[in-house]
């Protein structure tokens, strides 16, 4: 797999920015940096599969608690942004959910502070240290490398293999597609449309994945009496959710993951072969 030097040090580098200046009450955009960049930097990990164990067990010891941390704070964000989708949602249930989303966020955002707060130094330097280990892959004034790891394949012949997909399994689909997608960005010779398909199935399954918890809370935290038309919008959406979702799964399976993934690697190298 080709891998180009900037995309991936940039994830090093942003991330390590990010730790040393978040607000004390971080916005959503903050929040956003620190999970994709997180994410970015396990994948070059992963692209790489370098022979480091110690540093890498290091690195990933300092910034996992941070993506953890963040996620939790941008979930709470996603819910009330959805709960205000909803046409009527100034209705009492909904401006209780609302209220009580709220508050979690609250919470959320203070973990994430202590959190940062804990491992800042330990994860800077860690940042800056594995860094220059990539770096140091590439050779001289080299903008690119090729990297033999086996995860990229790995995951196409993972995903080529999925059972039918369903309510229970499709959302660690997702997971394995974000895994892939995030690889595939580090390189130049990836047609770009792989990108834009993988992506458009990891945010229609992460759309129902959304709404699929905030009815679980709603279920909480509402009256299943009082509270019943909210309920039912909530779970009557979930369930387009789940189907658009599916939909979008099975037609990048189609398109990319079928006869052991052939599809992907047609159009993964589709750029390189000059076809767009």
């Amino acid at each position: 797999m080709e891998i180009v030097k900037e995309s991936a040090q940039k994830p090093f580098r942003k991330l390590r920015k990010a730790l040393k200046r978040l607000p004390s009450d971080p916005s959503t955009k903050d929040v956003h940096s620190l999970r994709t960049q997180t994410r970015r930097l396990e994948a070059v990990v992963d692209a790489f599969d370098l022979d480091r164990k110690k540093k890498t067990e290091r690195l990933l010891k300092a910034v996992t608690p941070v993506r953890k941390a963040a996620g939790s704070v941008r979930d709470m964000d996603v819910l009330v942004e959805n709960v205000l989708k909803l046409a009527d949602y100034r209705d009492d249930s909904l401006v209780r959910l609302v209220e009580h989303l709220g508050e979690l966020r609250v919470e959320s955002a203070r973990d994430l502070r202590h959190t940062v707060a804990g491992v800042r130094k330990d994860a800077r330097r860690n940042l800056k240290d594995y860094s220059k280990l990539v770096g140091r892959q590439f050779g001289g004034d080299k903008e690119t490398t090729t990297t033999a790891a086996p995860a990229p394949q790995e995951i196409v012949e993972e995903l080529a293999n999925w059972p039918a997909l369903g309510e229970e399994n499709i959302h660690q689909f997702r997971i394995r597609v974000k895994q892939l997608r995030y690889m595939l960005q580090l390189s130049n010779a990836v047609d770009a449309k792989t990108i834009e398909d993988l992506g458009e199935v990891k945010d229609q399954v992460g759309d129902w994945h959304d709404w699929q918890e905030l009815a679980r809370i709603a279920r909480q935290v509402l009256d299943p009496k009082e509270d019943q038309a909210a309920l039912k919008r909530i779970d009557q959406v979930s369930k387009e959710k789940l189907k658009a979702a599916l939909d979008a799964a099975n037609a990048v399976r189609q398109r990319y993951f079928r006869d052991g993934g052939e599809g992907a690697k047609r159009n993964g190298h589709a750029k390189r072969n000059g076809r767009k």
